[in-house]
């Protein structure tokens, strides 16, 4: 029974965490997505991929 108590109370953590996830501004996704941009070289053509990571970093992702 103790198990199932605390894995119950594991998902509880998780779904607060996902509940309490800041939204970045658009204004900090652009300047991470310009740092990711920066970090792989300045190569053109990946805009969007940058973006996305961007936002996924600052969503908590990584």
């Amino acid at each position: 029974m103790a198990k199932a108590t605390k894995k119950a109370t594991e998902r509880g953590r998780k779904t607060a965490k996902t509940e309490t996830t800041r939204v970045p501004t658009r204004e900090e996704i652009g300047k991470r997505a310009y740092e990711i941009y920066l970090s792989r070289g300045g190569a053109p053509g990946n805009h969007m991929d940058d973006w996305l990571e961007a936002e996924r970093r600052l969503k908590g992702g990584l």
